[in-house]
């Protein structure tokens, strides 16, 4: 007896073998050494050319491949494994291969202006994510899985399409920097007065018509930008007084 199978039965089929057949990465320790820190990533040396990557990989933790009119990630980058800075700014890209998950060393990802409706799974895999930057693409929401990754630094979301702040993102304690400008929000709370490590909030040209005088419990907070939205003087006024140590645009 044969059996025949649906056409789109065939079609899951592919997709399964031809994700089964992507490559992934694979460590066999974690090396504190190649998990640079902010000065040390700064004084590393700045890849821009994949093919010169590629010739001493081992050495590369930062590469940079902007503006490049790339549809996919190139698969060379499997073997760059210290990466701690990948740099993916302007291109067309609209999904991530598996790998990019794998990598232990990654702490900055960049991905803005491209073309991403959602966030890639991808990024929930990477245990040691601290900057994650996904400006100008086509994402509706904030997803409740970033919230919860607990590495999470600095988040840039600006120029989508978002709607609300989850109100996950106020449990982000660990939070420094949170740009949302250029959005659709129409709300902040009170509850924005737990995240007491944060030193930017940029919030610019929503459809904010209040913010939460709450905000003023965040001493750290240098840099607060509410600009082009409804906020009446009056507010950003008693603001400024309350908050003589924070730079605030209005």
């Amino acid at each position: 007896m044969k059996y025949i199978i649906p056409t789109s039965g065939l079609a899951m089929l592919l997709i399964i073998f031809l994700v089964s057949c992507e490559k992934r990465l694979k460590y066999d320790t974690f090396e504190p050494s190649k998990y640079l820190t902010l000065y040390e990533l700064h004084e590393a040396e700045t890849f821009r050319s994949l093919d010169r990557a590629l010739k001493k990989p081992d050495s590369v933790f930062k590469l940079v491949l902007f503006d490049q009119k790339l549809k996919e990630v190139p698969e060379e980058i499997h073997a760059l494994k210290y990466l701690n800075t990948l740099e993916l700014t302007r291109n067309k890209l609209r999904s991530l291969p598996e790998y990019i998950g794998d990598m232990i060393y990654l702490q900055g990802l960049y991905l803005a202006e491209n073309e991403f409706s959602k966030v890639p799974e991808q990024v929930y895999r990477l245990p040691r994510l601290k900057r994650f930057r996904a400006g100008e693409n086509q994402l509706t929401g904030i997803p409740l899985r970033l919230l919860e990754m607990p590495t999470i630094e600095e988040l840039y979301l600006g120029r989508n399409s978002i709607t609300r702040v989850p109100d996950a993102l106020y449990g982000m304690k660990q939070l420094r920097v949170l740009k949302l400008d250029h959005n659709q929000i129409d709300t902040l709370k009170p509850a924005i007065a737990r995240l007491d490590n944060l030193e930017v909030i940029d919030i610019g040209f929503n459809g904010l018509t209040s913010i939460p005088y709450e905000i003023a419990a965040l001493t750290n907070l240098r840099i607060l930008d509410i600009s082009g939205n409804s906020i009446p003087v009056q507010i950003a006024d008693s603001l400024k007084k309350l908050m003589p140590h924070t730079k605030i645009t209005y």
